[in-house]
């Protein structure tokens, strides 16, 4: 039996985007096409295997992309195509009018919802023959405004087998802290560096693109390092104790969730779909913006590190059972099927 032919339009395809790519081209034909991650600080993975792909230039204007070929190369002898959701691509939008079966996936919500976010969005779902979504939380907020089929495929970057455990130190000095991304403002990163020059208790590493060209501080207690991967990437988390996340929170939640690391996250800043596993384990949110908050977190951690241990053990138990690659690829399945829910 021959496999279904799909198409998959999204902006980027990054390397931690590389392993479900892989598991869904077990199941399907599957052709992606995207633009390079080093527009936006993204790493490529060096060689690409289990799907075809195709790389665009970048061509934009006033922050709209005006690349046709995301509507042309579409034009190929696929049985479905999957195009990221973004207003920004009309060429990418324009595969909606195809006679051909044609899924929405995406974000779908940004900081900008006003009155013609709203009605733009609604009208090009409305050519769609579903939606796949990243979370519960987008899947019951969508429901609310159309009258599509919606599937949450739990976006994740991990698979089941890559979860470890690492081993947490019973008595802890100095609270070793990290975060790990590339370097955005909405991040806020300048409050662990804050945080690392007014307390003494804690040693904060810093691990990510862009980091070194961005972060200043001479305090010894804070490290930068350049974009980390597989290994190294284990040996960064085995150093921690916790996870601090001062800003827009994302994947860095399935980061430390893999290794048993609990995380920590402001309540005052916008996060990606990606929360919802932080909502379902129980991690603590706190106003990173309030220095005493901060603070007494830091000495809770220190004087009782089993606190630790247990929220970390949590993160991972909800990661492995609904937040894993195998889990996200079968419900681009469903889709891609048309087993609608």
């Amino acid at each position: 039996m021959n496999k279904i032919t799909v198409v998959y339009i999204i902006n980027y395809a990054p390397n931690y985007r590389d392993v479900f790519l892989q598991e869904l081209g077990k199941y399907v034909d599957l052709t992606v096409i995207s633009f390079n991650g080093i527009h936006v600080n993204l790493k490529d993975p060096e060689k690409r295997m289990g799907y075809n792909y195709i790389e665009l230039p970048q061509k934009r204007f006033l922050n709209i992309s005006f690349n046709i070929d995301e509507f042309k190369e579409a034009g190929g002898c696929y049985d479905v195509i999957i195009i990221g959701y973004n207003l920004r691509n009309p060429f990418r939008l324009l595969n909606l009018v195809r006679r051909k079966r044609v899924i929405l996936e995406g974000l779908m919500y940004g900081k900008n919802n006003n009155f013609l976010i709203k009605m733009a969005r609604r009208f090009v779902i409305n050519f769609a023959e579903g939606v796949l979504v990243y979370s519960n939380l987008v899947k019951e907020k969508l429901e609310k405004e159309v009258s599509k089929p919606i599937i949450s495929f739990n976006n994740t970057s991990f698979q089941k087998a890559d979860i470890e455990i690492l081993p947490l130190e019973k008595n802890i000095e100095k609270l070793h802290i990290l975060w790990v991304g590339r370097y955005q403002k909405r991040k806020k990163i300048e409050r662990l560096i804050h945080l690392a020059e007014i307390d003494d208790r804690v040693k904060v590493r810093l691990v990510g693109p862009g980091l070194r060209e961005n972060v200043e501080s001479s305090k010894d207690n804070i490290q930068v390092f350049e974009g980390a991967y597989g290994e190294e990437l284990k040996a960064h988390f085995n150093w921690s104790h916790v996870v601090f996340n001062p800003g827009g929170a994302g994947l860095l939640i399935m980061n430390a969730g893999r290794f048993g690391r609990p995380i920590f996250i402001d309540n005052n800043s916008h996060h990606g779909p990606e929360i919802q596993l932080a909502i379902e384990a129980n991690q603590k949110f706190l106003n990173f913006a309030v220095e005493k908050e901060v603070k007494e977190l830091v000495s809770r951690c220190i004087e009782n590190p089993d606190i630790l241990q247990k929220k970390g053990l949590i993160l991972a138990e909800k990661l492995s059972d609904r937040y894993t690659v195998e889990f996200m690829a079968q419900q681009y399945l469903k889709a891609i099927e048309g087993r609608w829910e």
